[in-house]
Protein backbone atom coordinates (compact mmCIF):
# COMPACT_ATOMS: atom_id res chain seq x y z
CA UNK A 1 0.00 0.00 0.00
CA UNK A 2 1.60 3.69 -1.19
CA UNK A 3 1.83 5.66 1.62
CA UNK A 4 1.00 9.67 1.09
CA UNK A 5 3.70 12.07 0.40
CA UNK A 6 3.00 14.21 3.25
CA UNK A 7 2.78 11.45 5.74
CA UNK A 8 5.79 9.59 4.21
CA UNK A 9 7.34 13.34 4.93
CA UNK A 10 7.24 13.25 8.25
CA UNK A 11 10.21 11.13 8.29
CA UNK A 12 12.32 13.43 5.96
CA UNK A 13 12.14 16.92 7.32
CA UNK A 14 10.60 19.87 8.74
CA UNK A 15 9.32 20.67 5.08
CA UNK A 16 6.22 18.59 6.48
CA UNK A 17 4.63 20.29 9.37
CA UNK A 18 2.80 18.49 11.75
CA UNK A 19 0.54 22.09 12.43
CA UNK A 20 -2.91 20.78 14.84
CA UNK A 21 -4.72 18.32 16.09
CA UNK A 22 -8.55 17.35 16.30
CA UNK A 23 -8.60 15.15 19.11
CA UNK A 24 -13.18 14.74 18.30
CA UNK A 25 -12.18 12.63 14.77
CA UNK A 26 -8.70 11.59 16.02
CA UNK A 27 -6.62 13.18 13.44
CA UNK A 28 -3.85 15.04 12.70
CA UNK A 29 -3.03 17.72 10.29
CA UNK A 30 0.29 18.00 7.92
CA UNK A 31 1.30 20.70 5.90
CA UNK A 32 3.82 21.84 3.71
CA UNK A 33 6.01 24.29 4.72
CA UNK A 34 10.19 24.87 3.69
CA UNK A 35 12.63 26.77 5.49
CA UNK A 36 12.25 30.42 4.73
CA UNK A 37 8.52 29.96 6.56
CA UNK A 38 9.92 29.06 9.17
CA UNK A 39 12.01 31.80 9.64
CA UNK A 40 9.45 34.33 8.66
CA UNK A 41 6.55 32.75 11.20
CA UNK A 42 5.72 34.21 14.13
CA UNK A 43 3.48 31.60 14.77
CA UNK A 44 2.93 28.50 13.34
CA UNK A 45 -0.60 28.63 13.66
CA UNK A 46 -3.68 29.36 11.04
CA UNK A 47 -0.88 32.43 10.16
CA UNK A 48 0.86 30.36 8.55
CA UNK A 49 -1.97 29.15 5.41
CA UNK A 50 -0.94 30.19 2.16
CA UNK A 51 -3.15 29.68 -0.88
CA UNK A 52 -2.55 26.36 -2.93
CA UNK A 53 -0.96 25.18 -0.14
CA UNK A 54 -0.71 21.48 0.97
CA UNK A 55 -1.89 20.04 3.57
CA UNK A 56 -4.14 16.69 4.29
CA UNK A 57 -5.91 15.17 7.80
CA UNK A 58 -4.31 12.12 8.84
CA UNK A 59 -5.58 9.38 11.89
CA UNK A 60 -3.34 10.48 14.55
CA UNK A 61 -2.68 6.22 14.82
CA UNK A 62 -1.19 7.14 11.10
CA UNK A 63 0.68 9.63 12.21
CA UNK A 64 2.25 7.99 15.27
CA UNK A 65 3.01 4.38 13.29
CA UNK A 66 5.07 7.11 11.37
CA UNK A 67 6.69 9.05 13.76
CA UNK A 68 7.20 6.14 16.75
CA UNK A 69 10.75 5.09 15.90
CA UNK A 70 12.29 8.53 14.28
CA UNK A 71 15.33 9.84 16.25
CA UNK A 72 15.89 13.03 16.47
CA UNK A 73 17.64 15.59 18.36
CA UNK A 74 16.30 16.66 21.64
CA UNK A 75 14.42 19.48 21.27
CA UNK A 76 15.55 22.94 23.32
CA UNK A 77 12.58 25.23 24.56
CA UNK A 78 12.03 28.94 25.30
CA UNK A 79 8.83 29.42 27.19
CA UNK A 80 7.46 32.91 28.33
CA UNK A 81 4.82 35.44 30.11
CA UNK A 82 3.87 36.71 27.36
CA UNK A 83 4.44 40.14 25.87
CA UNK A 84 8.43 39.53 26.89
CA UNK A 85 10.74 39.83 23.97
CA UNK A 86 10.73 36.01 23.50
CA UNK A 87 10.00 36.37 19.76
CA UNK A 88 13.23 38.78 19.41
CA UNK A 89 14.97 36.66 21.61
CA UNK A 90 13.55 33.61 19.24
CA UNK A 91 14.60 35.28 15.69
CA UNK A 92 17.76 36.75 16.74
CA UNK A 93 19.10 32.68 17.98
CA UNK A 94 17.03 31.79 14.55
CA UNK A 95 20.19 33.92 12.68
CA UNK A 96 23.15 31.84 14.65
CA UNK A 97 24.21 28.39 13.09
CA UNK A 98 22.96 25.17 14.50
CA UNK A 99 19.57 25.82 15.28
CA UNK A 100 15.73 25.48 13.78
CA UNK A 101 13.11 28.16 15.48
CA UNK A 102 9.90 26.51 15.62
CA UNK A 103 7.93 29.33 16.97
CA UNK A 104 4.55 28.59 19.02
CA UNK A 105 3.51 25.70 17.40
CA UNK A 106 -0.10 24.91 18.09
CA UNK A 107 -0.05 21.07 18.45
CA UNK A 108 2.49 21.60 21.80
CA UNK A 109 -0.43 24.36 22.54
CA UNK A 110 -3.32 21.79 21.91
CA UNK A 111 -1.68 18.86 24.15
CA UNK A 112 -1.52 21.83 26.86
CA UNK A 113 -4.90 22.57 27.02
CA UNK A 114 -5.65 18.86 27.00
CA UNK A 115 -3.51 18.31 30.04
CA UNK A 116 -5.46 20.48 32.38
CA UNK A 117 -8.39 18.30 31.63
CA UNK A 118 -6.65 14.51 32.53
CA UNK A 119 -8.84 12.54 34.26
CA UNK A 120 -11.76 14.44 33.57
CA UNK A 121 -15.13 13.91 31.98
CA UNK A 122 -14.19 16.60 28.97
CA UNK A 123 -10.69 15.41 28.36
CA UNK A 124 -10.08 13.65 24.49
CA UNK A 125 -7.51 11.75 25.80
CA UNK A 126 -6.25 9.06 28.65
CA UNK A 127 -2.97 10.10 30.54
CA UNK A 128 -1.27 7.24 28.37
CA UNK A 129 -2.42 8.20 24.99
CA UNK A 130 -1.36 11.90 26.01
CA UNK A 131 2.23 10.90 27.29
CA UNK A 132 2.43 9.10 23.56
CA UNK A 133 1.15 11.79 21.58
CA UNK A 134 3.05 14.32 23.40
CA UNK A 135 6.20 11.88 22.49
CA UNK A 136 5.11 12.29 18.63
CA UNK A 137 4.92 15.50 19.07
CA UNK A 138 8.31 16.31 19.98
CA UNK A 139 9.65 14.09 17.13
CA UNK A 140 8.00 15.76 14.71
CA UNK A 141 8.80 18.98 16.10
CA UNK A 142 12.80 18.15 16.87
CA UNK A 143 13.65 17.92 13.27
CA UNK A 144 16.04 20.01 11.82
CA UNK A 145 17.46 20.54 8.07
CA UNK A 146 21.00 20.04 8.96
CA UNK A 147 23.09 17.06 10.63
CA UNK A 148 24.03 18.59 14.22
CA UNK A 149 21.50 21.37 14.63
CA UNK A 150 18.87 21.43 17.42
CA UNK A 151 14.74 22.47 17.27
CA UNK A 152 14.60 25.62 19.90
CA UNK A 153 10.77 25.94 20.18
CA UNK A 154 9.11 28.49 21.60
CA UNK A 155 5.80 27.86 22.92
CA UNK A 156 3.15 30.00 23.56
CA UNK A 157 2.80 31.55 27.10
CA UNK A 158 -0.77 29.10 27.51
CA UNK A 159 1.67 25.96 26.79
CA UNK A 160 3.72 27.23 29.82
CA UNK A 161 1.76 23.90 32.30
CA UNK A 162 4.38 21.81 30.44
CA UNK A 163 7.45 23.21 31.36
CA UNK A 164 8.13 20.82 34.23
CA UNK A 165 6.99 18.12 32.26
CA UNK A 166 9.39 18.96 29.27
CA UNK A 167 12.10 19.71 31.75
CA UNK A 168 12.14 15.81 33.01
CA UNK A 169 12.14 14.65 29.18
CA UNK A 170 14.48 11.58 29.53
CA UNK A 171 16.45 11.99 26.67
CA UNK A 172 19.96 14.50 26.61
CA UNK A 173 18.33 16.93 29.01
CA UNK A 174 17.08 19.68 27.01
CA UNK A 175 17.58 22.96 27.47
CA UNK A 176 15.18 25.85 28.38
CA UNK A 177 15.18 29.58 28.16
CA UNK A 178 12.11 30.63 30.51
CA UNK A 179 11.80 34.67 29.52
CA UNK A 180 9.56 37.20 31.55
CA UNK A 181 9.19 41.02 32.68
CA UNK A 182 8.09 42.33 36.02
CA UNK A 183 4.42 42.22 36.67
CA UNK A 184 4.74 46.24 36.90
CA UNK A 185 5.66 45.91 33.12
CA UNK A 186 3.36 43.30 32.22
CA UNK A 187 0.62 45.52 33.75
CA UNK A 188 1.45 48.51 32.04
CA UNK A 189 1.83 46.75 28.86
CA UNK A 190 -1.33 44.92 28.79
CA UNK A 191 -3.75 47.73 30.38
CA UNK A 192 -2.91 50.04 27.63
CA UNK A 193 -4.26 47.93 24.73
CA UNK A 194 -8.16 47.03 24.68
CA UNK A 195 -6.83 44.17 22.60
CA UNK A 196 -4.74 42.53 25.53
CA UNK A 197 -7.41 43.46 27.95
CA UNK A 198 -10.16 40.93 25.76
CA UNK A 199 -7.40 38.20 25.53
CA UNK A 200 -6.45 38.05 29.43
CA UNK A 201 -10.39 37.84 30.13
CA UNK A 202 -10.57 35.20 27.47
CA UNK A 203 -7.66 32.95 28.54
CA UNK A 204 -8.54 33.53 32.89
CA UNK A 205 -10.31 30.98 33.04
CA UNK A 206 -7.25 28.76 32.58
CA UNK A 207 -4.89 31.06 34.65
CA UNK A 208 -7.58 30.79 37.54
CA UNK A 209 -7.80 26.97 37.21
CA UNK A 210 -3.54 26.55 37.30
CA UNK A 211 -3.41 28.89 39.95
CA UNK A 212 -5.95 27.08 42.29
CA UNK A 213 -3.91 23.56 41.20
CA UNK A 214 -0.43 25.19 42.15
CA UNK A 215 -1.54 27.11 45.59
CA UNK A 216 -4.76 25.43 46.87
CA UNK A 217 -6.34 28.75 46.73
CA UNK A 218 -9.51 27.58 46.73
CA UNK A 219 -11.12 30.69 47.70
CA UNK A 220 -9.91 32.97 44.47
CA UNK A 221 -13.14 33.21 41.74
CA UNK A 222 -12.94 34.80 38.00
CA UNK A 223 -15.84 36.76 38.80
CA UNK A 224 -13.96 38.71 41.45
CA UNK A 225 -10.92 40.02 39.87
CA UNK A 226 -10.63 42.65 37.59
CA UNK A 227 -8.49 43.20 34.82
CA UNK A 228 -5.16 43.86 36.78
CA UNK A 229 -6.24 41.25 39.09
CA UNK A 230 -6.76 38.83 36.15
CA UNK A 231 -3.30 39.77 34.39
CA UNK A 232 -1.01 39.27 37.57
CA UNK A 233 -3.04 35.71 38.38
CA UNK A 234 -1.56 34.74 34.50
CA UNK A 235 1.84 36.33 35.55
CA UNK A 236 1.97 34.67 38.75
CA UNK A 237 0.78 31.54 37.41
CA UNK A 238 3.54 31.42 34.93
CA UNK A 239 6.47 32.81 37.08
CA UNK A 240 5.37 30.21 40.49
CA UNK A 241 5.92 27.67 37.04
CA UNK A 242 9.15 28.91 35.79
CA UNK A 243 10.96 29.15 39.42
CA UNK A 244 9.79 25.65 40.62
CA UNK A 245 11.72 24.78 37.33
CA UNK A 246 14.79 26.96 37.70
CA UNK A 247 14.85 25.07 41.42
CA UNK A 248 14.24 22.05 40.19
CA UNK A 249 16.52 21.67 37.10
CA UNK A 250 18.91 24.38 37.58
CA UNK A 251 21.60 23.09 35.10
CA UNK A 252 18.67 22.98 32.45
CA UNK A 253 16.95 26.28 32.95
CA UNK A 254 17.77 29.90 32.34
CA UNK A 255 15.45 32.64 34.45
CA UNK A 256 15.73 35.32 32.16
CA UNK A 257 13.92 39.50 32.95
CA UNK A 258 13.65 40.84 29.35
CA UNK A 259 14.71 44.44 30.54
CA UNK A 260 18.03 42.59 32.19
CA UNK A 261 18.64 41.49 27.91
CA UNK A 262 17.99 45.36 26.60
CA UNK A 263 20.49 46.68 29.43
CA UNK A 264 23.60 44.67 27.34
CA UNK A 265 21.85 42.62 24.84
CA UNK A 266 25.53 41.71 23.50
CA UNK A 267 26.53 39.86 26.63
CA UNK A 268 22.72 38.35 27.06
CA UNK A 269 22.74 36.88 24.05
CA UNK A 270 25.73 35.29 24.10
CA UNK A 271 24.31 33.61 27.59
CA UNK A 272 21.43 32.44 25.98
CA UNK A 273 23.54 31.07 23.04
CA UNK A 274 25.54 29.18 25.18
CA UNK A 275 22.99 28.04 27.17
CA UNK A 276 21.71 26.53 23.74
CA UNK A 277 24.96 24.81 23.40
CA UNK A 278 25.26 27.49 20.32
CA UNK A 279 29.05 28.24 19.59
CA UNK A 280 28.37 31.98 17.60
CA UNK A 281 31.46 34.30 17.27
CA UNK A 282 31.29 37.71 19.19
CA UNK A 283 31.36 38.95 15.73
CA UNK A 284 27.92 37.73 14.94
CA UNK A 285 26.96 38.57 18.32
CA UNK A 286 27.83 42.16 17.46
CA UNK A 287 26.47 42.11 14.20
CA UNK A 288 22.92 40.81 15.55
CA UNK A 289 22.43 43.34 18.29
CA UNK A 290 22.92 46.45 16.11
CA UNK A 291 21.45 45.33 13.22
CA UNK A 292 17.74 45.42 11.97
CA UNK A 293 16.19 42.66 14.28
CA UNK A 294 16.51 45.38 17.37
CA UNK A 295 14.88 47.82 15.81
CA UNK A 296 11.95 46.10 14.24
CA UNK A 297 8.74 44.69 15.92
CA UNK A 298 9.38 41.23 15.97
CA UNK A 299 6.25 39.51 15.45
CA UNK A 300 5.58 41.88 12.28
CA UNK A 301 9.22 42.31 11.11
CA UNK A 302 8.42 44.86 8.64
CA UNK A 303 7.03 47.17 11.27
CA UNK A 304 9.65 49.67 12.83
CA UNK A 305 10.07 49.31 16.77
CA UNK A 306 13.09 49.66 19.07
CA UNK A 307 13.87 49.85 22.82
CA UNK A 308 13.44 53.20 23.33
CA UNK A 309 10.18 53.13 21.58
CA UNK A 310 9.11 50.29 24.25
CA UNK A 311 10.30 52.22 26.96
CA UNK A 312 8.13 55.63 26.11
CA UNK A 313 5.14 53.14 25.59
CA UNK A 314 5.80 51.83 29.29
CA UNK A 315 6.23 55.29 30.75
CA UNK A 316 2.94 56.68 29.26
CA UNK A 317 1.30 53.81 30.36
CA UNK A 318 2.47 53.76 33.96
CA UNK A 319 1.30 57.21 34.23
CA UNK A 320 -2.14 56.68 32.25
CA UNK A 321 -3.44 53.16 34.08
CA UNK A 322 -1.21 54.29 37.62
CA UNK A 323 -4.06 53.40 39.81
CA UNK A 324 -5.09 50.40 38.35
CA UNK A 325 -1.65 49.17 38.08
CA UNK A 326 -0.68 49.89 41.69
CA UNK A 327 -3.98 48.10 42.63
CA UNK A 328 -2.84 45.09 41.28
CA UNK A 329 0.60 45.14 42.63
CA UNK A 330 -0.43 46.05 45.76
CA UNK A 331 -3.12 42.90 45.67
CA UNK A 332 -0.35 40.61 44.51
CA UNK A 333 2.45 41.82 47.31
CA UNK A 334 -0.72 40.65 49.70
CA UNK A 335 -0.98 37.27 48.17
CA UNK A 336 2.89 37.05 48.10
CA UNK A 337 2.38 37.23 51.94
CA UNK A 338 0.01 35.19 52.44
CA UNK A 339 0.51 31.99 49.96
CA UNK A 340 4.12 30.54 50.94
CA UNK A 341 4.83 28.82 47.35
CA UNK A 342 4.72 32.87 45.90
CA UNK A 343 7.41 34.14 48.40
CA UNK A 344 10.26 34.26 46.36
CA UNK A 345 8.22 35.67 43.39
CA UNK A 346 7.69 38.67 45.38
CA UNK A 347 11.34 39.91 44.38
CA UNK A 348 10.36 39.73 40.65
CA UNK A 349 7.23 42.18 40.69
CA UNK A 350 8.88 45.51 40.30
CA UNK A 351 12.01 46.72 39.34
CA UNK A 352 11.79 48.04 42.63
CA UNK A 353 11.31 45.04 44.30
Amino acid sequence: MNTHPLLAGLRNNPDFLLQDFDFVNRRALVVRVNEARYREASFLDDRIFKPNMEGYWFPLDAVAEILNDLTVPTPHYIFQVGHCGSTLISRLLAELPGNLAVREPITLLALAIVRRKLGGPSANLNETEWKQLLDVTLRALGRTYRPGDHAIIKATSTAGNLVETLAQTPANMPQMLLVYITLESLLATMLRSPDLRESIRAESPVWVGDFIRLTRREDMHLNDLNDAQQIAVKWLTLMLLFTRAASAFPAQTQLLNFDDFLKDPAVQLSTIAQHFRLKPSADQIATLVTGPLMHSYSKIPSQRFNPSQREQELREARQQFKDEIQSGLQWVEILCREIPALKAIAAHLSADS
